[in-house]
């Protein structure tokens, strides 16, 4: 599961990263061919979009933490057998 995670994770990161430096390129990606002219993005909805991209590789980032830490726990030991249910 990490390594999958890990392998997805290189879009996801050079895509934010690309939104982070390109907010208006990464705004229209796919529906630029909507518009004859591209709109103009107002600076608050540039500010949402870098703001949006650091949160999401932060939030990726605490992801790949957590399934780390739960790729590598051990399991816990198995509960003893009561002498009852044992077969001789």
């Amino acid at each position: 599961m990490l390594f999958i995670l890990i392998v997805f994770s290189i879009p996801v990161y050079g895509f934010c990263i690309w939104s982070l430096y390109e907010p208006e390129e990464s705004f229209f990606l796919f529906d630029r061919w909507r518009f004859k002219e591209i709109p103009e993005l107002s600076d608050i909805q540039i500010k949402l979009i870098k703001i949006g991209s650091v949160i999401a590789m932060i939030l990726w980032t605490i992801l790949i933490i957590d399934v780390a830490i739960d790729t590598f726990t051990p399991d816990p030991p198995l509960p003893p057998i009561p002498d009852e249910l044992k077969v001789d």
